[in-house]
């Protein structure tokens, strides 16, 4: 699903975030969302996934340029949003859940994107006890078995090292045919293996 940004601007009280910005994200692409801290990478996200309103300006989503709506958007936070006392398994089958997967087909997509990802001997492991990039895959994972159109990413490679690095931007590549893909990025190996980058430098307040 494309996404077309056209002139959007969000105000935090009297602070500009962003300021009549305009970007298209193209469909079955990776797109790196660059810009320094506080340029509103986050805030965008937000507000084309429909969490966040506008203050002017519109987005459109989709060939009948809709509305956004957070039910058609995955999301891998910055840091970690996994159930500590759950499995990594556990943890990745509620993507597929959310979809109305059985519980058995649910974990073995689980199984699966675990494995993809480096983490396949990790499945039974509660996420309270793995480290900050096993964390940070896992959130990739989940989001991946949602089979959502559209996957927001928020620094995902913040605790990964540059192999996994390297290995989450092959799998978004993989993943590009079959969904729209935005990730908001400071990494250079990230950013490089995109198809489609959008600055923000300079554009928030």
């Amino acid at each position: 699903m494309q996404i077309t940004v056209a002139h959007a601007s969000v105000r935090f009280g009297r602070r500009i975030v962003l300021h009549d910005f305009s970007a298209v994200f193209p469909t079955h692409r990776v797109t790196a969302l660059t810009g320094p801290s506080g340029s509103g990478k986050s805030t965008l996200l937000s507000a084309m996934s429909g969490f966040t309103r506008l203050d002017s300006g519109r987005i459109a989503v989709g060939p009948g340029l809709d509305e956004p709506d957070p039910s058609l958007v995955a999301w891998v936070p910055q840091g970690s949003n996994a159930l500590g006392a759950r499995s990594a398994r556990e943890n990745v089958m509620m993507g597929a859940l959310s979809r109305g997967v059985a519980l058995s087909e649910a974990a073995r997509l689980a199984d699966e994107q675990l494995r993809i990802l480096g983490l396949g001997e990790r499945a039974d492991t509660a996420a309270m006890l793995l480290s900050g990039g096993e964390l940070q895959r896992v959130g990739f994972a989940r989001a991946l078995v949602s089979r959502r159109p559209i996957i927001f990413a928020d620094e995902p490679s913040a605790s990964l090292d540059e192999q996994n690095t390297k290995l989450l931007a092959t799998v978004l590549h993989d993943l590009a045919s079959v969904t729209t893909i935005v990730v908001a990025t400071h990494d250079p190996l990230l950013v490089g293996a995109a198809q489609h980058q959008v600055s923000l430098r300079g554009r928030g307040g």
